[in-house]
């Protein structure tokens, strides 16, 4: 680590998690937790120093945002240690895990790591926790690796430069406002074209609503199925797992037309491979799909759209929505209803997350990855994860607005089409067994504008031209479908409190994304 530099500017992926907090600090959107069941002696002295390692070795973990908007910064100057806690508990384990990773950190003070020893009645858990604007799945697996390396005693060998995430920061910043991003820009704009509807599942949602989680591994001999099937068909196996997820997606929400994410790794500078830090990025991969469609067919047509996809996936998400128009509350709706999450936690030599050793002077310990119950605020999260144990799949309703009921269908039934991928990919989709409902409008959809002072709309106006750039904003335009993002609301905001010498919150925007509700908000109706 280079300890002459002690923060980096934040890439355009880690300002929209940085606004995200702002409007929520609550919530635990954004957090990775990385469970691991402990068997054996666990050294808490040398975990601490083990930690310790890490947080020097990594010193972003430690860090906090800093500056101001457009100038935001990840610092780790005089930053704390990365906590260790221990802690005993009546809860059951998977209760216990989770009330813990969903503490949500600060962003302004940090540290955006920790670890926690828990102990409960006949299980311990090892439960490293991370904001995911410090680290992805890539990381997870490079950190693992450290801490078997710092724990044991032994020099740690994995990689760190921050020159690394301030290149990869600066070059988002390029790709989302110069014309080094102009033909990635025009790309997502014509493949995220209007006519998308948001995805309607038959939910029977948790009450009180709750995190749910089902856990599936799918048996050995439908994994070398898929696999053959996906090498005579051409395709890759995650292709042919995306191919069932998707036609499960469309038999159950009645669309042929389906958008969801794919994370992609975003290493693409070979420096960046081996080290901590925030560069995956995620991708909307929309699938059409009609009656006569075969699952050859769309495994075909997925493996054009993620290539596609893929060469233009250097643009950060959030300027691809922009530039697609699917910017602010309303957009969100329609876009982030589901993600696949592809993860191959066996790709690092040496390194088995189901069998990993923390070895020291009388005290042995092996560590199993638990499932992993992290968000990125979407409403379905299908993470597939591969490690020695075969191909896990986790169907994953944050909020609880699916059900329990219907995950457990889903997993049963995505089975059933994989089986189907993998005997006879030439039978047609199958069939929808599930309309969705009739959609409703947007709570700010034709909302009536108050009577708002005339002086105060036509400051707000100007302020409102003067960071979107363009001119002839009125009461009934919104902010977001102007092109409005998180970074200029932010800007907005500020201008407007100084303006109006009120401190206003950013989440007003977004709840109030018009300009005469806004400034109605800001200043009160006239009487």
């Amino acid at each position: 680590m280079n300890t002459t530099r002690h923060s980096v500017p934040l890439s355009v992926g880690q300002e929209a998690m940085n606004v995200a907090w702002r409007l929520e600090p609550r919530k635990w959107t954004n957090i990775i937790p990385v469970p691991l069941a402990v068997d054996g002696e666990l050294d808490l002295g040398r975990l601490r120093a083990a930690a310790d390692i890490l947080g020097s070795t990594f010193p972003q973990l430690r860090g906090r945002v800093t500056g101001s908007p457009g100038a935001h910064r990840l610092d780790w100057g005089d930053a704390p240690p990365i906590p260790v806690t221990e802690s005993t508990t009546d809860l059951g384990r998977d209760e216990a895990v989770r009330a813990a990773w969903q503490v949500p950190f600060d962003l302004r003070t940090g540290p955006l790591a920790r670890v926690q020893v828990i102990t409960g009645p006949g299980w311990r858990v090892l439960l490293l926790t991370l904001h995911h604007i410090v680290g992805d799945g890539a990381s997870v697996l490079l950190l693992l690796e450290a801490l078997r390396q710092a724990y044991a005693g032994e020099p740690v060998t994995v990689p760190d430069d921050p020159g690394v995430l301030e290149a990869h920061a600066l070059r988002t910043v390029r790709l989302a406002e110069g014309e080094e991003g102009e033909r990635h820009r025009a790309y997502w704009a014509a493949e995220l074209d209007a006519g998308m509807a948001p995805l309607t599942l038959p939910a029977t949602p948790a009450e009180p609503p709750r995190y749910t989680m089902v856990s599936d591994l799918l048996p050995d001999d439908l994994v070398a199925g898929l696999r053959h099937r996906a090498e005579t068909s051409g395709v890759s196996y995650v292709t042919a797992l995306m191919a069932g997820y998707y036609a499960l997606l469309r038999r159950h929400s009645g669309s042929s037309d389906i958008l969801s994410f794919l994370p992609h790794h975003g290493r693409t500078a070979p420096e960046a491979r081996q080290q901590v830090g925030y560069f995956v990025n995620l991708l909307p991969i929309r699938a059409r799909m009609s009656p006569a469609d075969t699952y050859t067919d769309l495994m075909r047509q997925l493996r054009g759209r993620v290539k596609n996809a893929l060469a233009h996936g250097e643009l950060p998400q959030p300027t691809i929505m922009r530039s697609a128009g699917l910017v602010g509350p309303q957009a969100r709706e329609l876009t982030h209803r589901g993600i696949f999450q592809y993860w191959h936690a066996g790709l690092r030599d040496g390194l088995d997350v189901m069998d990993l050793p923390l070895t020291a002077p009388g005290a042995h310990a092996r560590l199993s990855l638990l499932d992993i119950e992290s968000t990125a605020g979407f409403t379905l999260a299908v993470m597939v994860r591969e490690d020695s144990a075969g191909t896990h799949v986790l169907w994953k309703d944050p909020a609880g607005a699916l059900g329990e009921p219907l995950l457990k269908t889903l997993a049963a039934d995505y089975h059933e089409v994989l089986w189907t991928i993998a005997d006879d990919p030439g039978s047609p989709l199958a069939e929808i067994v599930a309309a969705p409902d009739a959609g409703t409008a947007s709570a700010t959809e034709g909302a009536a504008v108050g009577r708002t002072d005339a002086g105060a709309l036509a400051t707000m106006t100007e302020l409102w031209q003067d960071v979107l750039g363009i001119d002839g904003i009125g009461p009934e335009d919104s902010f977001f479908e102007l092109g409005g993002h998180s970074l200029l609301a932010e800007s907005l905001i500020i201008d407007v409190s100084s303006r109006f010498g009120r401190e206003v919150e950013l989440s007003v925007l977004f709840s109030r994304p018009r300009l005469g509700e806004f400034t109605e908000h800001v200043v009160g109706p006239q009487e």
